[in-house]
Order: C-alpha cells, then structure tokens, then sequence
C-alpha cells in the first residue's frame, strides 16, 4: 500500500505508519495517531482474494485491513500529495493545478 502523510489536511487520516510498517489501517475507528492516508495505489497477489466469492461484492478496506493484523500488507511512502477526482471539488482542484501550476489546500 502507498501512503502519504497527510495529518487530516486533504482527507481524514487512516493509517497509522511508523519504522517503515503499517501499523493500523481503518477507515471507521481513527484514532488520533494515524497521520497518514492511503495513497490509493496498492498491489496484491492474487491468492489474497481467493477466500472471497467472484460473484459477490465485499469491501477492498476489510481486505487491506486483515492483511494488517496478520503482518501481511507492507507500505511505501510517496512524498508529493495526492489530488483526489471522486468529487466535485476534487476535480475543480486538480483542474485548477493543472491550468496554472498551482492547487489550494481542500479538505471534503
């Protein structure tokens, strides 16, 4: 999993990243020491999804947060932030970088 360290400033933290290791990763209960965010680009081998069914939904974060308990998902931490497009004002932001080289900070 990529992470950044984000501190809450573009979105609400959810990882707790320390040493080089994930520690903690949720997306429900935050607790204040998580200072970084899923960055949104993970990779994983194809065995982690053989538990679960093809034919019915279930959720990436449960997955990636099992890996974590069992020592299972490693991290890599970028240092240029992200520009989220999943929302309206996410895009009016990275359309606005992209015009004129420059992004205010949002928070949704």
């Amino acid at each position: 999993m990529t992470v950044y360290r984000n501190e809450g400033r573009y979105d609400t933290s959810n990882v707790v990243f320390h040493d080089g290791e994930i520690a903690v990763y949720d997306k429900k209960n935050r607790p204040p020491e998580m200072r970084h965010i899923d960055y949104g680009l993970s990779l994983f081998k194809a065995a982690v999804f053989n538990s679960y069914s093809a034919d019915e939904p279930f959720d990436l974060a449960e997955v990636m947060s099992k890996l974590v308990r069992q020592k299972q998902l490693a991290g890599f931490e970028v240092r240029e932030r992200f520009y989220e497009i999943g929302s309206p004002a996410g895009l009016n932001e990275l359309e606005t970088l992209l015009k004129t080289g420059k992004a205010g900070m949002t928070k949704p």
